[in-house]
């Protein structure tokens, strides 16, 4: 049934609300400034379309009456929440701005727009958001005195920047004495001049039906809205019984539910996020072949209602969409390890140990490689706690060498790695061999370790090992170097549990701060303590090697004074080596005396030698393996 109504006519029987399936608010500062601007050039005796409103009422909808009678019934907004909940929030700043004027009106407009109160007293919220939101939206952005609650989540940040905007709007300069009978005029625009389309759906599944016409205005639909909304248009049309399809729409919409809100509790709710999910899940479970995949339209072209038989076609959407929620809670587990409830079903003694060593493949921003076999072997095997550790363990070592020593780029032996879990997923025999821990380990290891050089030289043996001790012209700028900090910081663990300790940095602060000190200043010119013990050349050689550097935390205090004054004593009331809460600082003021050429050599070492230990991999095969 299709309706042209007002926003008046939209709230006098309705209370609505914003499924949980459904994204939160959208809408930036261009959206919400051209739909202001559209309000103000509007005539007032005019009327203006202004969209589409798709609406779900369930038959066991809840009915609330308020405390002058009046009913209304709980309505799910399928399309418009983006305009309705901006339109929203214009009306409860339009009232904030009229009772500071005294305006009876603006009670009025709380009343039939905002929040009214039910029989007993407890108030009855005319539009209520996703569950992640709707505290915030009710506290922070309607309440006439709005609480001190930050946004935690990206939409709820939205829905504050929207009603600054619209506040900041109302009170222009321009509109001078005269701006009390402007606010009553845009009232009266927004709630009689307004018009919407309004498109009510009898069953759930049904709302699928308008996936490629859903009209609001702002950013585009993703995929993963496109992928939910074609299913439930799927599920609405299958030739089966009709409790059939209405389960299965209600399965999309609560699983969606699930995935958006297990997405937004990760911080992974991004475009680029939802769009990798849905394609790191389809190489998985479906084909291999990245070129192959091509968004909304693959799961379109695979869950076809013109070749398909229907009750098959029932099956394999609810095993996709289980596969997919699955793969999302892998998937937020393995890019965001840190989480107080990441890695929930592993068993407590070994749940922190994986948290952290798959927090350290993140520190170092390796993920792609292995974020698809991570996924597979979690769901394939989900008990297996030990042997998903002694993976991401190995996975680390590997990430280091080849993406950070030798500096390949992220989709290097991308295919591989694809092929490998999509064979782990499907059970399949991989290059001719049954799979479990042990062969695919083989395999990782195998298939890494034959990446040489054009002269068969292993990258972690020559090129960080042996190159750090070359001439300048042919070592590497460490302090360049996109894995020092990783280095330096792991090393940091390494003393800190060799005295039964933990770092005294964090990582976060580490990451974001300048922490990396010269020991040997980057500028000696007039410093004679360090002139007397380098000449250009050797300040040129040693003032970016990796003997030279280390991770701190008074960077621009240290700056160029010379060496005995940056190592300092422990009861020293300034910042210095010596009462650092870093222990490589602390170790730098217990082994040297004096800072020149041969202790740059001699601190070089031992980093080298630890480096040979923490990143050694036993490939069993005969190739150098960097003990």
């Amino acid at each position: 049934m299709n309706n042209t109504k007002s926003l008046q006519e939209l709230f006098q029987d309705k209370l609505f609300r914003i499924p949980n399936y459904q994204r939160g608010y959208a809408w930036e500062k261009q959206q919400v400034g051209e739909f202001l601007e559209d309000l103000e050039l509007l005539d007032s005796s005019r009327c203006h379309y202004t969209g589409t409103i798709v609406l779900h009422q369930d038959k066991n909808a809840r009915e609330r009456t308020d405390n002058q009678g009046r009913s209304y019934t709980e309505t799910d907004v399928v399309d418009g929440q983006q305009r309705l909940t901006t339109i929203i929030l214009l009306l409860s700043e339009i009232s904030r701005a009229l009772g500071n004027r005294g305006e009876t009106l603006a009670n009025g407009i709380r009343k039939d727009y905002v929040k009214a109160t039910d029989m007993d007293g407890h108030p009855l919220y005319k539009l209520t958001l996703n569950d992640d939101i709707d505290r915030f939206f009710r506290n922070s952005v309607l309440a006439e005195t709005p609480d001190l609650q930050e946004p935690t989540v990206e939409s709820a940040l939205r829905l504050r920047e929207a009603k600054d905007q619209i506040a900041q709007f109302l009170a222009r300069v321009e509109h001078g004495s005269a701006n009390q009978e402007w606010l009553q005029d845009l009232h009266k625009k927004v709630t009689t001049r307004l018009r919407f389309n309004l498109y009510e759906v009898d069953k759930a599944a049904e709302v699928g039906i308008i996936f490629e016409v859903m009209n609001d205005r702002g950013r585009p639909l993703t995929d993963l809205e496109k992928i939910k909304n074609y299913l439930l248009y799927v599920a609405s049309s299958l030739r089966v019984e009709e409790s059939n399809r209405e389960e299965l729409g209600k399965e999309i919409n609560s699983i969606w539910s699930d995935i958006l809100k297990c997405l937004m509790n990760a911080k992974l709710n991004s475009d680029n996020n939802e769009n990798r999910l849905l394609r790191t899940h389809w190489l998985i479970h479906y084909d291999s072949q990245s070129k192959q995949w091509k968004g909304s339209k693959s799961i379109r072209d695979k869950f076809n209602l013109r070749n398909q038989n229907h009750s098959q076609l029932l099956s394999d959407i609810d095993k996709y969409i289980n596969g997919l929620y699955n793969s999302c809670i892998s998937f937020c587990d393995v890019l965001k390890p840190n989480r107080s409830d990441a890695f929930q079903s592993f068993s407590d003694n070994i749940r922190t140990k994986i948290c952290l060593w798959s927090d350290k493949i993140v520190r170092m921003g390796v993920t792609t490689p292995f974020l698809p076999l991570f996924i597979a072997m979690r769901i394939r095997w989900p008990s297996d706690h030990e042997n998903y550790l002694s993976l991401v363990q190995l996975c680390e070592k590997i990430a280091f060498r080849i993406y950070r020593v030798a500096e390949f780029r992220s989709d290097f032996n991308q295919l591989f790695m694809l092929r490998l879990a999509n064979a782990v997923r499907q059970g399949k025999i991989f290059e001719g061999k049954e799979l479990d821990y042990n062969s695919i380990q083989h395999f990782v290891k195998i298939n890494y370790n034959q990446r040489k050089d054009y002269e068969g030289r292993d990258y972690f043996e020559y090129y960080f090992i042996k190159e750090a001790i070359l001439p300048k012209s042919y070592s590497k700028d460490w302090y360049s170097w996109k894995g020092i900090k990783y280095f330096l910081y792991e090393y940091e663990e390494y003393l800190a549990s060799d005295k039964g300790a933990s770092p005294e940095i964090q990582w976060k602060d580490i990451k974001e701060r300048d922490t990396i000190e010269h020991i040997l200043p980057q500028a000696i010119a007039g410093r004679c303590y360090w002139k007397e013990r380098f000449n250009e050349e050797e300040h040129q050689h040693c003032v970016d090697d990796i003997g030279n550097l280390m991770l701190t935390k008074h960077n621009s205090f240290y700056s160029n004074k010379p060496f005995f004054e940056k190592k300092g004593t422990a009861d020293a009331k300034s910042p210095c080596y010596a009462n650092s809460p870093l222990f490589q600082e602390r170790e730098i003021a217990a082994l040297w005396d004096n800072w020149t050429p041969q202790s740059i050599s001699e601190r070089r070492g031992r980093l080298l030698d630890w480096a040979k230990s923490r990143w050694y991999i036993d490939f069993g095969d005969g190739h150098l393996s960097s003990r």
